[in-house]
C-alpha cells in the first residue's frame, strides 16, 4: 500500500532552506552566561539607590544629605521619627536612618484654661505672688498631660458677644462675665480657676475621661462650685448668650446665677482635683488664710510653699517606694549617681508653713516624716509594678564595655570574644522576661515600658553620658520639675565625672548607707560597695568614653552634643576608638536601640514643653513663666 504525503510535509523546512551551523556546547554555555551578566547587572543598577561609581570611588566628593521625612525632627541632642510602628524592634528597619530612633506619635495634649487679669491694678508683690500661683498651675496641669492656657482680657474683648457685655454690665460680676467670654472664644475644653490643681495618679478616672479631648455638653464638678468645667463649643456659646440676656445681668454675683439649673450637668465630686478656695483655706488651713487676711502678698506665698508641698506629698502617696535600676552595679555604680541623688530629692520632705497638713481631696493622706522617709531599693533589673516608682541609667554599649572591662584601651576582639551582647538590657528585663529571650523582644518590652501611656508614668530613663544643667539637650532640673509636677529641693543633677571634681565627697556619698536616709527605711542591697579606687577609675572611663562619643563639651566645645557617626580624626588613636564604638554599637544592637530610643524619648518631651512655653511666653508676660 502506498504511503501518503502530504504537500505540507513534502515541502522544505526553513533549517533546510538556509541551512547553516549549529553553535557548540562551549558556546551555548558562553552566550548564556553573558546573558545571565547583562541581566544582572541591568537589575543592579535599577535597584541601586545612589550610581554605581560613586559606591565604588573612593574619591568621591562629599554630597549633601537627601531631605528627612516630614515627621522626622531633631534637637541638638538626638533624631526622632514619630510613627506608629514604633515598638518594631529597631528603628533603621523603618527609618533607614541607623542614628534615628522611631517614637509612638505624641499624645496630643488638651488644653485646659485659666483667667488671668494682668492689667487690674495690684501691688507689685501681690503681683509676684499671684504668678508664682500660676506657674505651680500650670506645671502641675503639664505634668498630668495638658496643655494649661492663660486667659486675660485680649481674649475676652475678641469675643464677638463682648459687645453685649460691653453695653448692658457695669458692676463687679464683669470679671465673672470675662472669664466666660475668654473661654467661649477659645471654644471646647476645660476651664478651670487657677487654684485648682489635679492632685491623684495619672490614671485617675476622671484625668483620663479629660484627657480625651471629648466633652459632650457644659459640666461642672460638685463641690467644686466654680472651680473646674468641661464643655464644648456650642454649650458654652449658648450658656453665654442666655446670661448676657439675663434680666439679672446687672444684679446677680455669680455667672451660675444667670442661667437656668439645667445648663450644668452635674458630675460627682471629683477625688483627684484640689481647689484652694477661701472656705476651704479658712476651714482647713487657718494659718495660710489667716496670713492672707493680713498681709495678702504674704500670705499668697504661704500658699504657694502649701500647694506645691500637697503636689510633692501626692506623688509620695502613690508609691510604696523608689526603684533606682543599677544594673552590674559593682563596675558601674558611677553612672547612677543622678539617679540616687534624684531619689533623696524626691523622698526629702517638702517645706510647708502647714507640714502635717493633706491635700483638700484627701485628708486621709499620710504626711512626709523625716524619720520614715519613703523607701528606696537599688534592684539590678527592673520590676513592672504599679507601687514602685522607677529610675534607670541607660549607658552607651561603649560605655559599659569600657565600665565592665575596667579599661580604656578596647579592641575588636575583645568586643567580639569576651562580651555578652546586651549585658545592659538582658540584666535590667532578667526579672520580667527571664534569661532566655533575645535581644529583640526584650527591646520591644523595654519601649513599651519607657513609652506607653499606660505605664510610662511610673518610671523615669536617663542617659548616662549626658551631662546635667541647661545646656541644649540636657536634662536639667528645670526639666524634672515639669516632668513630676512640682518644684524639688535645691540639689545637683550634673554626673560626676569631671576629673576636677573632689573624689572624697563623691566616695562617701556613693558607698555609704546613709546616701538612701536609713538602712532601716531602705531594701538596699550594699554587697557591691566600692571604693575611692573604683570610683576613679569608673570616672576616668566614663570621661573618656563621653569623649569618644563626642559628649564631652570640653573637648568639642559644641554644648555636649552627639555628632552621632562621625568621621575619625586622622590620629591613629582616634580611628582605633572609633571603630571600636562602631564595633561596640553593632555587636550590642538591642543595647544601643534602648540607649537611642531613650535618649531620643527625653529629648522630644523637652523639646515639646520648650516649643510652648516659647510660643505662649507673649501672651502672659515673662514673669508668669519663669521658675
Amino acid at each position: 500500500m502506498p504511503r501518503y504525503h502530504s504537500s505540507r510535509a513534502n515541502k522544505p523546512g526553513h533549517y533546510s532552506a538556509y541551512p547553516r551551523d549549529r553553535p557548540s556546547p562551549k558556546k551555548i554555555w558562553k552566550y548564556t552566561g553573558a546573558a545571565g551578566c547583562l541581566l544582572f547587572t541591568v537589575l543592579f543598577l535599577i535597584s541601586s539607590p545612589v550610581p554605581t561609581a560613586q559606591k565604588v570611588n573612593p574619591f568621591r566628593p562629599i554630597a549633601h544629605e537627601p531631605p528627612t521625612q516630614g515627621n522626622n525632627t531633631q534637637t541638638g541632642e538626638a533624631k526622632w521619627h514619630s510613627h506608629w510602628r514604633w515598638l518594631n524592634p529597631f528603628s533603621d528597619s523603618i527609618t533607614d536612618d541607623r542614628d534615628s530612633s522611631v517614637l509612638p506619635p505624641p499624645w496630643e495634649r488638651p488644653p485646659i484654661y485659666t483667667f488671668y487679669d494682668a492689667d487690674a491694678e495690684k501691688d507689685e508683690k501681690i503681683k509676684a505672688a499671684e504668678k508664682k500661683l500660676l506657674l505651680i498651675w500650670r506645671r502641675a496641669w503639664w505634668a498630668q498631660g495638658f496643655k494649661p492656657v492663660i486667659l486675660g482680657k485680649a481674649e475676652a474683648m475678641k469675643n464677638p458677644l463682648y459687645e453685649r457685655f460691653q453695653v448692658r454690665m457695669k458692676d463687679l460680676l464683669g470679671i465673672d462675665i470675662l472669664r466666660w467670654l475668654a473661654w467661649g472664644l477659645m471654644g471646647q475644653g476645660i476651664f478651670s480657676n487657677w487654684l485648682v490643681l489635679p492632685m491623684g495618679s495619672f490614671d485617675d478616672q476622671l484625668l483620663s475621661f479629660l484627657r480625651r479631648g471629648e466633652y459632650p455638653g457644659l459640666t461642672r464638678y460638685e463641690d467644686l462650685e466654680t472651680g473646674l468645667f468641661s464643655s464644648d463649643k456650642a454649650s458654652v456659646e449658648a450658656a453665654l448668650i442666655e446670661a448676657l440676656d439675663s434680666p439679672n445681668l446687672t444684679k446677680s454675683k455669680s455667672f451660675r446665677d444667670l442661667v437656668s439649673p439645667n445648663t450644668f450637668a452635674v458630675d460627682p465630686k471629683p477625688s483627684a482635683i484640689a481647689f484652694y478656695e477661701s472656705p476651704t483655706l479658712a476651714e482647713q488651713y487657718k494659718a495660710v488664710s489667716t496670713s492672707l487676711a493680713d498681709t495678702k502678698a504674704t500670705g499668697l506665698a504661704l500658699l504657694a510653699d502649701l500647694i506645691t508641698s500637697h503636689l510633692h506629698l501626692t506623688f509620695l502617696n502613690k508609691f510604696s517606694g523608689i526603684a533606682i535600676l543599677t544594673p552590674h552595679r559593682s563596675h558601674s555604680l558611677l553612672i547612677h549617681y543622678p539617679a540616687i541623688t534624684l531619689a533623696n530629692a524626691l523622698t526629702t520632705c517638702p517645706s510647708s508653713p502647714i507640714p502635717t497638713s493633706c491635700p483638700p481631696n484627701n485628708p486621709s493622706c499620710t504626711p512626709c516624716s523625716l524619720s520614715k522617709p519613703l523607701p528606696l531599693s537599688n534592684p539590678p533589673a527592673y520590676t513592672n509594678t504599679s507601687s514602685l516608682f522607677t529610675i534607670g541609667t541607660v549607658p552607651h554599649p561603649y560605655t559599659l564595655a569600657s565600665l565592665l572591662a575596667r579599661t580604656a584601651s578596647l579592641s575588636i576582639p575583645h568586643i567580639r570574644r569576651n562580651s555578652a551582647r546586651d549585658p545592659w538590657l538582658v540584666s535590667t528585663t532578667a526579672k520580667t522576661l527571664g534569661p532566655t529571650l533575645g535581644g529583640p523582644d526584650r527591646i520591644v518590652s523595654f519601649k513599651e515600658n519607657v513609652a506607653s501611656e499606660e505605664v510610662s508614668f511610673r518610671s523615669l530613663w536617663l542617659v548616662a553620658e549626658e551631662e546635667g544643667g541647661d545646656k541644649d539637650g540636657a536634662v536639667s532640673k528645670k526639666d524634672l520639675e515639669w516632668y513630676f509636677g512640682f518644684s524639688l529641693p535645691t540639689y545637683n543633677i550634673t554626673s560626676l565625672s569631671d576629673p576636677k571634681s573632689k573624689t572624697s565627697s563623691i566616695t562617701a556619698t556613693l558607698a555609704s548607707p546613709n546616701l538612701y536616709h536609713s538602712s532601716s527605711s531602705s531594701s538596699l542591697d550594699n554587697k557591691d560597695s566600692v571604693g575611692n579606687k573604683e570610683l576613679d577609675l569608673q570616672r576616668t572611663l566614663l570621661a573618656h568614653s563621653k569623649s569618644v562619643l563626642n559628649l564631652n563639651s570640653e573637648s568639642n566645645g559644641k554644648s555636649g552634643r552627639w555628632k552621632g557617626r562621625r568621621r575619625a580624626s586622622s590620629k591613629d588613636e582616634d580611628v582605633s576608638d572609633e571603630r571600636v564604638r562602631l564595633a561596640a554599637e553593632a555587636w550590642h544592637l538591642a543595647d544601643m536601640e534602648a540607649w537611642r530610643f531613650v535618649r531620643a524619648w527625653g529629648a522630644r518631651g523637652r523639646e515639646e514643653r520648650r516649643e510652648w512655653e516659647g510660643g505662649d511666653r507673649r501672651f502672659v508676660g515673662r514673669e508668669a513663666w519663669e521658675d
